[in-house]
């Protein structure tokens, strides 16, 4: 795969997918799928009923990285952790 091709531009939101990431503790045995073409990432490693979100594009390393140091939905903005 080339350096362009590689790149993931769609992460799955679907609350059940996040949720089942979390609490799972586990990482997907396979994360990455196809979306319109190009690399999607949804943290469950479902592979249905996704809700995907457009994403500037990122290599999968730094988005696993990114997901797990910075998680969503886990405190409001601004509030003490």
């Amino acid at each position: 795969m080339g350096m362009n091709t590689d790149l993931v531009r769609y992460v799955c939101r679907a609350q059940a997918h996040v949720t089942a990431s979390r609490t799972a503790r586990l990482a997907a045995v396979n994360p990455v799928t196809i979306h319109d073409g190009v690399w999607a990432y949804c943290p469950a490693g479902s592979r249905t009923d996704h809700e995907w979100e457009a994403i500037e594009p990122v290599a999968l390393t730094d988005l696993k990285l990114v997901e797990a140091v910075h998680p969503r939905e886990v405190a409001p903005e601004g509030s003490p952790s």
